[in-house]
């Protein structure tokens, strides 16, 4: 190996949601001694990126794109992270989907609150018996990392799933979203009854991310990129 780079690598939370943050970060901040993990807030970055795909997939690559374009200059190597998560409720044909940040209609066309999208879940929702759903998430990650050959850029989308049924009224205090009203069918309990530990060893959004640091730890093996000492050798 040669050619030493001093830089530290960024991963960029593509998000401006704090909880997303907050359950995010946990999760990535120990994967390699040459990563570092930084927040919008922390780097300054103030953005709107308006989710305009009808897909998962679609949005997330949408939004860590468009972080990674904003950044590139700054961190000349660098990874953008965003997620796009979506409730689908099967009663509901997969409803709201793509949808569930903004779920429930607002006057004046202004964005609902975690507790509006639950009440208008639950309100659309009585009555009904096959209460079963699912929460997914989708991870995408683009990326640009040292290589012998100079600059080695990818862009991959991995997701995780977990199976649940939607309660009759919320439960807990933690999370956020839709947690207090979804119940993981093989724990028993809602997302909002778990501690953020718990909750991070089996959500949705935790099994993406496991399968985005493999792809990264299978990046990095394959093109050599390891820490020696306080910096990075290619």
């Amino acid at each position: 190996m040669s050619d030493t780079i001093n830089n530290q690598i960024a991963i960029i939370l593509a998000t401006g949601n704090r909880d997303k943050v907050r359950e995010l970060r946990p999760l990535l901040e120990k994967i390699s001694p040459l990563f570092t993990v930084f927040a919008l807030q922390e780097l300054g970055v103030k953005v709107e990126i308006e989710e305009t795909e009808e897909t998962l997939e679609g949005n997330a690559l949408l939004k860590a794109r468009a972080i990674f374009d904003l950044l590139s200059e700054r961190f000349p190597f660098m990874i953008a992270l965003a997620d796009d998560t979506g409730l689908e409720v099967e009663a509901l044909d997969g409803a709201p989907g793509v949808y569930s940040a903004r779920y429930a209609l607002m006057p004046n066309g202004l964005p609902p609150s975690y507790n509006d999208n639950v009440n208008h879940l639950l309100h659309g929702m009585r009555g009904i018996k096959n209460r079963s759903a699912r929460f997914r998430s989708v991870i995408a990650i683009k990326g640009a990392l040292p290589s012998g050959q100079g600059t080695l850029l990818f862009e991959e989308c991995v997701d995780g799933m977990v199976h649940g049924t939607i309660t009759l009224e919320p439960k807990g205090d933690e999370g956020f979203g839709y947690d207090p009203v979804f119940l993981v069918d093989s724990i028993g309990k809602t997302y909002s009854e778990m501690s953020i530990a718990e909750k991070n060893s089996l959500s949705h959004r935790a099994l993406a991310v496991k399968k985005a640091l493999v792809t990264l730890q299978d990046i990095l093996q394959k093109n050599r990129i390891s820490p020696t000492d306080n910096n990075t050798k290619v």
